[in-house]
């Protein structure tokens, strides 16, 4: 199945003449990669240039609707002040944004009502603009390991998504999942019932079992996602629990990446915070056919666009 894409146009806040206006000069493209616990921009113009980029906070509008609109926002305010342009500049961009969670029927509906201020506005999932990023139209997979994990693979035009339904139910091997599975771990070892560690000390840091319950019964996947460098730091130190923590993901991203070698997939890209550091645990014959590529999903983003926006022209013209 592939990941399904949501055309936003002018919303009654942009004036239908000016709109109108600003379409018919060579626009500013601007690319938005959404995740659980960041949500990023780079601006670009017509003519291909970086011209600035920006970062705000958590943009997956299943954990946090008004959250995720304002950090797109933010993140296309602090783009355009990295270009040294004016943030009242936002009427004027084209937007293709890849969101965490728009996978869901029920948050395309609730999307397709935003307000925003943009002058078009395509949404897609954070899964397709990565695959774009990554190969473009051409086959591959790309597998995310941010906040949360999902897997897209393309074989002949066909689609094989994995993954993507998110935090606590599907998320093993991402940053939640390591560190949901970290505070299982110290609350386990403050009963007896697993070992004590230097990880289980350091999700602990001096609170006691019901100050550490009582935050992360509230916490969000992205804090959750905040003790995944604890892991990897204990890890490094040669904290048996840790290792074995890490081990489990690296063989769950073993299956995901086999389910699509299996499929005929030839090439394979981890993108997300957790990718490069889980990378080299993985067995050493996999990672030669595994690349990591940071700034995919953000390409991915405005190309999508830049597709977006030429197919409305011809649309127009016709």
């Amino acid at each position: 199945m592939s990941a399904s894409r949501l055309l936003i146009n002018p919303t009654s806040k942009v004036n239908t003449t000016t709109s109108k206006v600003m379409l018919a000069t060579p626009p500013l493209f601007l690319g938005i990669d959404g995740g659980g616990s960041n949500c990023r921009a780079w601006l670009q113009n017509a003519a291909g240039e970086l011209l600035g980029q920006g970062q705000a906070g958590a943009a997956n509008p299943v954990n946090g609707y008004q959250q995720a609109l304002d950090a797109i926002v933010l993140a296309a305010e602090q783009a355009l002040i990295a270009a040294g342009l004016a943030p009242t500049l936002l009427s004027q961009l084209v937007v293709g944004a890849g969101l965490a969670g728009l996978h869901l029927p029920s948050m395309q509906q609730k999307l397709a009502t935003w307000q925003h201020p943009f002058a078009r506005l395509y949404l897609t999932t954070d899964l397709d603009i990565a695959a774009l990023g990554a190969y473009g139209e051409a086959d591959g997979a790309v597998i995310i390991l941010g906040t949360g994990f999902s897997a897209l693979g393309s074989v002949a035009g066909e689609k094989l998504a994995i993954g993507g339904f998110g935090f606590p139910i599907n998320c093993t091997g991402s940053g939640s999942g390591l560190g949901l599975e970290a505070v299982k771990l110290a609350l386990l070892a403050a009963d007896g019932l697993a070992e004590t560690s230097l990880l289980t000390e350091a999700v602990f840091h001096g609170r006691s079992q019901q100050q550490l319950a009582e935050v992360m019964l509230k916490a969000t996947p992205g804090q959750y996602a905040q003790l995944a460098p604890l892991v990897f730091q204990c890890a490094e130190q040669g904290d048996a629990q840790a290792l074995h923590l890490i081990s489990q993901a690296a063989a769950f991203i073993e299956k995901v990446s086999q389910r699509f070698l299996d499929a005929g997939v030839l090439q394979i890209t981890m993108v997300g915070g957790i990718a490069p550091r889980l990378l080299p645990y993985l067995p050493s014959a996999l990672q030669q056919k595994i690349q990591y590529q940071q700034a995919a999903p953000g390409l991915g983003a405005l190309s999508f666009a830049k597709t977006q926006w030429h197919q409305e022209k011809q649309e127009s013209i016709r």
